[in-house]
């Protein structure tokens, strides 16, 4: 069985106050999506790691990851959690999960 891992974090994360998107914001030093996306990549189950970012992150994903092995290319999200859902399913679809 071939599993992939959808991380959708294309959110502004406006509830958490001013500044950095959450998910780009430091806990204990690392970015929250690096020590997300660190966990799922390294997982023995998983083949792949998608993520969903917002199209104005790339530089903040960038640097979140620097370093991290095993992560497939971000691709873009839409204007609701919805529609990134929908853009990260679309982008496996050359992985063929089962």
């Amino acid at each position: 069985m071939k599993i992939a891992a959808l991380i959708v974090a294309a959110g502004r994360g406006s509830r958490a106050g001013p500044g950095a998107p959450k998910q780009y914001r430091d806990l204990a030093g690392e970015p929250v999506l690096r020590r997300t996306l660190r966990a799922f990549s390294t997982h023995p189950s998983i083949d792949a790691v998608l993520t969903v970012i917002h199209a104005d992150d790339r530089a903040a994903f960038d640097h979140a990851v620097a370093g991290l092995a095993g992560l497939l290319p971000p691709v873009t999200g839409g204007d609701t959690r919805q529609s990134s859902v929908l853009c990260g399913l679309e982008a496996l679809e050359d992985h063929a999960p089962d």
